[in-house]
């Protein structure tokens, strides 16, 4: 390290971690452009690092040196997020290519965040795809009227702000947005807890609360009130989601969770939005894209659409049995 200290001509500032917890720790009171990992670790080894690396800290650069440069070991590194793999050089000499190879990878920056159009884009989809991956990311939703943050920790929906207002209210708030931009962001703890349960139901619940806005906005009678929100106020302090199961339009299943029977679920699927189709087709009621199921102790909804066919089932872990 001495010797990239000198090469940097002072730009590069170092921090040593002789363990896993210790570079974690680093991370979390340092911003790191760049993280150096080796394979030899003591508990934790190399590869699984760069996994935890990889979910925690996604934009920080990660490369593995070793003195034991086997393909097997080179396939796991690069499959786990580093972008490089490089043996340790044997010679001094060996060390000055290293340093230029490192400086230009810390040096270069990629246009920050990742981009998107709502109107393009769902963002729900967005939030989603984040979950299932188990990220850690801040997802940074805006346009002429508003501007808030969905925070994600390890794929579980933690807190959510737009305006004043926090937790789940803000969040359903975000998610009937219905144009704007969205910035993905590098995970920062935003220091307080305001939302719990399953993304699962907080997605099906933002869907149910934006369907009734816009019902209320194409309706001209006079307002009617809106049934209250039992469900998630009993399921959601102790819902657990039994089941999942996400399938593409054509019925490819994408993601499975404790499904039993992943075809019978699928065949339900596609009978019920074919059934969907028919009905819209015959009656003016609009497009029918949601059938939920309540009862005491769960709730069952499958959503459809021509890209995506979904099946989840959420249960209150204080009354099931």
């Amino acid at each position: 390290m001495e010797t990239f200290g000198v090469l940097s001509s002072g730009r590069w500032q170092m921090h040593r971690a002789g363990s896993a917890d210790a570079a974690l720790e680093v991370l979390k009171q340092q911003k790191i452009d760049l993280a150096v990992v080796d394979i030899n670790m003591p508990l934790l080894d190399g590869v699984q690092f760069l996994r935890i690396l990889n979910r925690r800290y996604p934009n920080v650069k990660k490369v593995t040196l070793t003195a034991f440069a086997t393909e097997e070991n080179r396939s796991a590194c690069l499959a786990n997020g580093a972008e490089m793999f490089i043996e340790k050089p044997r010679i001094g000499e060996g060390f000055k290519s290293l340093f230029v190879i490192l400086d230009e990878l810390a040096t270069w920056a990629p246009a920050a965040g990742f981009h998107g159009m709502l109107k393009q884009v769902g963002l729900d989809d967005v939030i989603q795809m984040e979950c299932l991956g188990r990220n850690s990311s801040v997802l940074q939703i805006q346009n002429r009227q508003m501007s808030g943050c969905i925070f994600i920790e390890d794929g579980t929906i933690i807190h959510a702000t737009v305006g004043d207002e926090h937790g789940e209210k803000a969040f359903q708030k975000l998610l009937a947005v219905a144009g704007g931009e969205f910035k993905l962001l590098p995970f920062e703890s935003p220091g307080v807890r305001t939302i719990e349960g399953p993304w699962e139901f907080l997605l099906m619940e933002a869907a149910r609360v934006r369907d009734e806005l816009t019902a209320q906005l194409l309706t001209p009678a006079a307002p009617v009130a809106a049934p209250a929100p039992v469900a998630a106020e009993k399921i959601l302090p102790n819902a657990a989601v039994t089941e999942t199961l996400i399938c593409s339009g054509q019925g490819d299943p994408l993601y499975q969770w404790q499904c039993a029977d992943v075809l019978d679920r699928v065949a339900l699927l596609q009978n019920i939005a074919q059934q969907a189709t028919l009905l819209g087709q015959a009656l003016p009621l609009g497009k029918f894209e949601r059938l939920e199921i309540r009862q005491p102790d769960r709730r069952t909804v499958a959503l459809f659409d021509r890209d995506r066919l979904v099946f989840v089932s959420v249960a209150n872990v204080s009354t099931a049995t």
